[in-house]
């Protein structure tokens, strides 16, 4: 253990579990948010008499929320990987770490990131657990914050 983390107030691997909790998330959404634009709408009757069409604002009330509410969610987790852990992150190969093992749609293995970034297994882990803290760090508090503090 490092002298650092003795007396950090962040419990790191505690930390480190909740970022993953959300960003283990990321492909599923991503998809769910690419394909929800064109699947989702209100059914319709065919070959049945009809009214004229009118709108159903609660249907696109809902399809709106869902829609958004995924592509929020990604375009968070973009926003943090992409602009903010650069400026702030103290290894620039955090975010390269983050985008290529949770933040595609297709993340790749260990291995491969580990030969990118030019690591050994155990430098590896421990920059993606700092990784992980900073990107829990930069994540909105509401409802509740990722980072778990020790006292």
């Amino acid at each position: 253990m490092r002298t650092t983390q003795r007396f950090s107030r962040i419990d790191r691997d505690k930390t480190a579990v909740n970022a993953e909790k959300i960003l283990i998330q990321y492909p599923h959404r991503k998809v769910m948010a690419m394909s929800r634009s064109s699947t989702l709408e209100s059914p319709s009757m065919d070959g049945m008499p009809k009214s004229p069409s009118v709108n159903n604002h609660t249907d696109d009330q809902i399809i709106n929320y869902l829609e958004n509410d995924d592509k929020q969610f990604c375009d968070r987790c973009e926003k943090i990987i992409n602009m903010l852990l650069p400026q702030t992150a103290v290894n620039d190969k955090w975010p390269i770490i983050l985008k290529m093992r949770y933040v595609t749609l297709k993340p790749s293995l260990d291995d491969v990131i580990m030969e990118r970034v030019g690591y050994q297994s155990s430098q590896y882990y421990e920059a993606v657990k700092d990784a992980l803290c900073a990107f829990a760090e930069w994540w909105p508090s509401y409802p509740g914050s990722l980072v778990v503090s020790k006292f």
